[in-house]
């Protein structure tokens, strides 16, 4: 039975479906939710630090993206109380995308991981390296991967 659902949102129009989708699926089933967004570990460009300085913001890389995601994340949890879900978490992690998704589903006793998907096909996935494709690959419990 599925009692946790785990959906990435990254703000792509699939994960957006993902949330719709996932939702629809928890609210059906009673289940709880949790939306994930994983900061990737890269560097803000220079632009964007010039202008966090000019308005004396005081905040490391990472806390930038971390904010815009707790926004983010905010927004799909009206969306996702919209479509009948009571209870939902929400979280926002920062390494490796796909194994950060993976190990955040098995700490949360994920039994359904929800992940959009950019619209590539299974070669072109294995070449490239998807993150829904990697998600697949690692997780221990079902992936719907939603286009």
């Amino acid at each position: 039975m599925i009692s946790n659902i785990l959906i990435a949102v990254d703000g792509s129009k699939h994960s957006m479906k993902g949330i719709d989708i996932g939702s629809q699926i928890a609210a059906g089933l009673d289940a709880k939710l949790v939306l994930l967004h994983v900061v990737k570990e890269e560097k803000i460009p220079e632009a964007m630090r010039e202008f966090a300085k000019a308005e004396h913001l005081e905040m490391m890389d990472v806390d930038i993206r971390k904010r815009g995601a707790q926004h983010m994340l905010a927004k799909a949890v009206d969306k996702v109380r919209a479509n009948g879900v009571n209870e939902v978490d929400i979280e926002v992690e920062e390494g490796p995308i796909a194994r950060m998704i993976v190990r955040r589903a098995e700490q949360n006793g994920a039994d359904l991981i929800v992940v959009g998907s950019r619209g590539m096909g299974d070669i072109e996935g294995l070449l490239r390296g998807g993150v829904s494709h990697r998600v697949e690959t690692l997780a221990k419990c079902p992936v719907l991967v939603v286009k």
